[in-house]
């Protein structure tokens, strides 16, 4: 009987306890009809990561990390902060467990465009995506201020799941 080498049985110990991390893809797509550049961070960036001027009908795919804590996204136009989205209509996402993933629409530091979110695809397991059209829309479609949300929460328990925020969407 032969007996596994101590450095394959470290090698095999080791690999089963990695755990392998995918990304996040998010799509951006602008239906307003004035230009809005994509704009996104994760808890901890200085500076938010920057799309390219979106023309009407423009589309842009960016991605982050499956474990993206307190992510936002906003729609840059010229009238909110540029590193933190103050003032803009925010498109909002935890991804601190993999696999349990829960996104909203903000209006508590602002709003500056109609905003919409769906998960790419559909998937089985992931609640509807939500959609804030107004600066009004009701705490069902967006989390306001100062901290009310009656089903604004939008959950998908899939790894690796893209989104879609559409700015102004139909």
């Amino acid at each position: 009987m032969q007996f596994p080498t101590i450095f394959t049985v470290l090698l095999v110990a080791l690999a089963s306890s990695l755990e392998v991390f995918a990304a996040h893809e998010i799509r951006f797509k602008n239906l307003c009809s004035r230009t809005i550049t994509p704009k996104w961070k994760g808890n901890g960036a200085t500076s938010p990561s920057v799309g390219p001027a979106l023309k009407t009908g423009g589309t842009h795919t960016a991605s982050v990390a499956e474990k993206w804590v307190a992510g936002r996204a906003w729609g840059h136009d010229g009238s909110c902060s540029a590193n933190d989205g103050a003032k803009c209509t925010l498109f909002e996402c935890t991804f601190s467990n993999v696999g349990f993933n829960q996104c909203n629409i903000s209006r508590v530091s602002g709003y500056n465009v109609p905003m919409a979110f769906s998960w790419v695809g559909s998937p089985s397991g992931c609640q509807g995506g939500k959609k804030c059209s107004s600066s009004t829309c009701p705490n069902t479609q967006a989390w306001l201020p100062p901290d009310s949300c009656n089903g604004c929460l939008s959950q998908c328990n899939k790894a690796s799941v893209g989104m879609w925020v559409t700015f102004c969407p139909t």
